[in-house]
């Protein structure tokens, strides 16, 4: 069970890269969008936290 929620926290570390990637395109813009920037932020924070507790769990 715990090698299950360790990769489906994997797989959220990466798409929170891919998250990051379209933040980083967005500001790359001629004219970034930055109230969307801020809320793919916040749902980036979000999933950053949900992977570091399922992956590392009680060793934090």
């Amino acid at each position: 069970m715990a090698d299950l929620i360790e990769r489906k926290s994997l797989k959220l570390l990466a798409q929170a890269g891919q998250t990051l990637n379209q933040i980083v395109g967005e500001g790359l813009c001629d004219e970034p969008q930055k109230t969307l920037m801020r809320a793919m932020l916040t749902e980036l924070r979000g999933m950053l936290e949900e992977f570091e507790e399922g992956y590392f769990g009680d060793d934090l």
